[in-house]
């Protein structure tokens, strides 16, 4: 595929942005439960750093939850006031936000209109990405700066020299922003040297040299919080202290957040500290992931199942708290699965498709599978939901729009014309 398709099309994806600001925000004027959890405690904690009482929990300064979704929350509540709506009016833009990079970054890896305007689309379409807006999650700042990242970084494919240094560098420092909102990136520089060595075959000497100045600009990123947490703290904690119970919780497969009040099995009950209790979790989960190998493997296993079996955790967070709207539960969850589960066929077609027939720019776009992947195996770790497959929602689109548009044209050659 050579050229990009020239169209009237070219500007409907702004007729598509429109729509998705219109219904997401008709969403929250139906649905706006209250918040709990992780949500209602990134509120609590963006309302304290706009009033300027710090990143504190019980009194003490706190990195159990990354700094970095609070920070942002709170600069806007610094201007509208803290209130639940303007979360979740933000969300729904960078979910917007997030919509238009699918569509950049598809245009530039098979630049085919059709297809770019076929993945946005496509994710606008999902059920449960529309309904997440309805909380104040994370996982929406955290997507739209790693796509953004990722774009960047494909673009510095075409360029050479400083042109490319300085696309490689924005990618490394936005992808750090997004390591301060959720730390999930941490390590990815690794994957992208092997991308660098094994998919694009570029000489190791380049290869290392990209993935090294991706990661300088990534830390350099994640430096002012890591500054903050040895000045606030006094420990160097590099984003957050939450890793090594996390770690600790996915040694047992439970489908969430493991926990139990036996002191026998949990050696964390007590520990108040959380700079101690991180230390310890990590202490004994890899002690038990040494000496319970098999069950640590079988564990990672059902662990990417849970990932990837359904498509319900959104509903869960919004029906489930309203008691009104329990009885939608059901067939939502329905609806929310039948569409994951078609958009799921899509992208494995639209990868299939890719591979087979190595359409020009294939090996650019398999650094969204590299993610992919790398995001995979992370949770082969951690506890896993779908939740935690955000972030690869959009990714997939990207390969949504390939095999809708391939299939669309290739039923179209095959009908005789009349």
């Amino acid at each position: 595929m050579t050229g990009r398709e020239t169209s009237p099309a070219k500007h409907r994806i702004w007729d598509i942005l429109a729509l998705n600001v219109i219904f997401r925000g008709a969403w929250l004027f139906y649905m706006h439960p209250p918040q709990k959890a992780d949500f209602l405690w990134y509120f609590q904690h963006a309302q304290l750093l706009a009033s300027g009482h710090g990143y504190v929990w019980n009194g003490q300064a706190t990195a159990y939850w990354p700094i970095g979704w609070p920070f942002f929350l709170s600069l806007i509540f610094r201007i509208t006031g803290a209130h639940v709506i303007v979360g979740l009016a933000v969300n729904a833009l960078l979910s917007t936000c997030i919509v238009g990079l699918v569509y950049l970054l598809t245009l530039e890896l098979f630049e085919r209109r059709s297809m770019a305007l076929t993945a946005a689309v496509a994710y606008s379409l999902l059920p449960s990405q529309v309904i997440w807006n309805a909380v104040l999650g994370s996982e929406e700042l955290f997507t739209a700066l790693l796509l953004a990242s990722l774009y960047l970084y494909i673009l510095a494919r075409n360029h050479a020299g400083k042109v490319a240094v300085a696309l490689i560098v924005a990618s490394g420092l936005i992808l750090g922003c997004a390591a301060d909102v959720r730390p999930i990136p941490l390590a990815f520089p690794i994957f992208v040297l092997l991308y660098e060595l094994f998919i694009q075959r570029r000489r190791a000497q380049a290869s290392f040299g990209r993935a090294i100045t991706l990661s300088i600009a990534m830390f350099v990123a994640i430096l002012p919080v890591t500054i903050r947490n040895k000045i606030a703290m006094h420990h160097f904690v590099l984003v957050s202290t939450n890793g090594g119970m996390n770690l600790w919780q996915g040694t047992h497969t439970n489908g969430g957040y493991f926990w139990s009040w036996n002191p026998a099995i949990n050696p964390l009950l007590h520990i108040n500290d959380e700079i101690l209790k991180n230390k310890v979790a990590e202490h004994t989960a890899l002690t038990y992931i040494v000496h319970h190998i098999p069950q640590t493997i079988g564990n990672g296993f059902i662990k990417i199942y849970d990932l990837y079996k359904n498509d319900v955790n959104a509903t869960w967070y919004t029906f489930r708290v309203i008691p009104s709207l329990n009885h939608l539960m059901d067939p939502v969850n329905t609806l929310s699965n039948a569409v994951y589960y078609l958009f799921i066929a899509a992208t494995s077609i639209g990868i299939g498709i890719v591979i087979a027939r190595r359409f020009e720019h294939f090996q650019a776009s398999l650094l969204l599978l590299t993610f992919a992947l790398y995001n995979t195996c992370f949770f082969f770790f951690f506890p896993a939901w779908d939740r935690f497959r955000y972030p690869l929602m959009p990714l997939f689109s990207v390969f949504v729009g390939v095999g809708v548009v391939w299939m669309w044209r290739s039923m179209r050659e095959r009908v005789p014309d009349a």
